[in-house]
Formats: structure tokens, C-alpha cells, sequence
């Protein structure tokens, strides 16, 4: 598992996406998305808008659950994917929300 700090950043870079908006696993961890995807996996925090990371294709982890969260804050979508074009948080935007 990441280390302390590593997780606490990760974490810290989802709760910074606004709603309406979605960011990838690869802009929450740029050299390890899958570690993204672990940390967030093992996260019971009820306050961790987990729904707003999506993968970098903009299909969806957990599909009809997570479309519903993300379609309820307006995000948009084309066909079954998050139309990342329009809501994505990029890496360099999450450090700046993150400050």
C-alpha cells in the first residue's frame, strides 16, 4: 500500500473536484494510477466524492451507480462515457485547488 502521506495526497486531489466535475485516476497519480484506484478502493470516508474519478477513456469504475452521482451533478456524458472534454480537472488544475 502507498505510503501515509502519498494516500492523504491522492485523497486530498478527489475532495478538491468541484461537482459537475470529474478528474482520472491518472491525474490523481500521475506515475501510478492504479495506486489511485487502491487508495481510493480501501477509503470509507463518506466525505470522498468517489464518484468524480473516472478512468482515462471517461468510462466508469462502477458504472450505472456512479453515472446516476455524476449525471445528478450534471455532468455530461456521451454515450456511456463522461464527456471529458468538458468536465475534466486536469493534474495541474487539482494541484492548484489542492494549495
Amino acid at each position: 500500500m502507498a505510503d501515509l502521506e502519498q494516500a492523504k495526497r491522492i485523497l486530498r486531489r478527489i475532495g478538491a473536484v468541484p461537482a459537475g466535475f470529474v478528474t482520472t485516476y491518472g491525474d490523481l497519480c500521475p506515475n501510478a494510477p492504479r495506486l489511485a484506484g487502491q487508495v481510493l478502493s480501501r477509503c470509507d470516508d463518506p466525505g470522498i466524492p468517489w464518484q468524480r474519478v473516472v478512468r482515462a477513456d471517461g468510462s466508469l469504475a462502477k458504472g450505472s451507480h456512479q453515472r446516476r452521482l455524476l449525471e445528478a451533478e450534471g455532468v455530461p456524458f456521451t454515450g456511456r462515457r463522461v464527456d471529458l472534454a468538458q468536465a475534466r480537472v486536469p493534474a495541474e488544475a487539482l494541484d492548484q485547488l489542492t494549495t
